[in-house]
């Protein structure tokens, strides 16, 4: 989104210090929750009065909703529309009321959004629809309707007992995937098991053995068959034994690749005919390049709210 002033000036000329300006900001874009912690890592202050001072003044100005959830604990809502007009989205849904489970994950990625403050995060639907149609020559039509280097998607998992939500995911976006080629999905949980969950899920979904190519012709993947081919060209060039870190790979390809269809491969490779990329096409079963990883969270989120304080004054405005 572009807009044509500077949405930092703007909470700053209601009486915010630049760095509390720039930590609403990103409330505003990516979550519309936060926490007294989250805001004492982003200004690297574990302690002391500058977090009080902070919360005091935009519960004063009315920005903020607290929900309170036992032992001491709160969750700050910003939901004062001006200050999401400030920012440039006054529509933005992050100022409504959500569900325990919906500000879980929204306290989730302000926290991933913190440690990556230096990346390149597309911070709405118009920059991603952008950024997939104009820089990677993605159809419209194959982006998921609910909404350089390798796209990064990070899946937020807001502690279900089940993987069903992140598989229905996996199959809503595997067009965008297959389209793109390439790609990174990354898992954040704040637990172990469900991480577990994700990664058992994704295998079902893209079978390591099928990007590396292993088959019948291929069992141990199809970059173990062109690695015992170089050997093998070597070996006959040179006229003598091979590195004893080869030989292993030799011995095992000569005792699988023994088909008339392996010794033309192997023969058309010698000539030019066939290139590795070739015959990797030949054998993979598909051409998606995935990564995936898993991120647990060192965090306790509190989900339990007992009510809300503070309402919002619509009428103050922030510039």
């Amino acid at each position: 989104m572009t807009i044509d002033y500077d949405p930092i000036s703007s909470l700053e000329a209601v009486g915010y210090l630049e760095r509390e300006a720039s930590f609403l900001y990103l409330v505003a874009v990516h979550s519309g929750y936060f926490l007294r912690r989250q805001y004492s890592q982003f200004v690297q202050c574990d302690r002391g009065a500058m977090p009080t001072r902070f919360l005091e003044k935009a519960s004063r100005l009315h920005h903020l909703r607290v929900i309170e959830c036992g032992q001491g604990r709160h969750i700050y809502h910003l939901a004062s529309k001006p200050v999401y007009e400030a920012v440039g989205r006054p529509d933005s849904q992050n100022r409504r009321i959500k569900g325990d489970n919906y500000i879980k994950s929204r306290l989730m990625v302000l926290d991933i959004v913190l440690a990556h403050l230096s990346a390149n995060i597309l911070e709405d639907e118009a920059s991603k629809v952008d950024f997939f149609t104009t820089q990677c020559g993605v159809r419209s039509e194959l982006l998921p309707r609910s909404y350089a280097g390798v796209p990064s998607f990070v899946f937020f998992d807001e502690g279900q007992v089940t993987a069903t939500r992140f598989e229905r995911y996996l199959k809503q976006y595997q067009p965008l995937f297959a389209a793109l080629g390439e790609f990174e999905l990354i898992f954040v949980a704040d637990n172990e098991s469900n991480s577990s969950r994700a990664k058992a899920a994704f295998g079902r979904f893209l079978p390591a053995d099928r990007m590396r190519g292993v088959t019948p012709m291929t069992p141990l993947g199809v970059d173990h068959f062109l690695e015992f081919l170089s050997i093998r060209r070597q070996s006959e060039i040179q006229g003598h034994g091979v590195l004893a870190s080869n030989l292993q790979v030799l011995r095992e390809g000569e005792g699988l690749y023994t088909t008339l269809e392996h010794q033309a491969l192997y023969s058309a490779w010698k000539l030019g005919t066939a290139s590795a990329e070739k015959i990797r096409q030949r054998f993979l079963q598909t051409s998606l390049r995935a990564t995936f990883s898993t991120v647990v969270l060192p965090y306790s989120y509190p989900t339990s709210a007992l009510q809300h304080n503070q309402p919002i004054h619509e009428g103050e405005r922030t510039r």
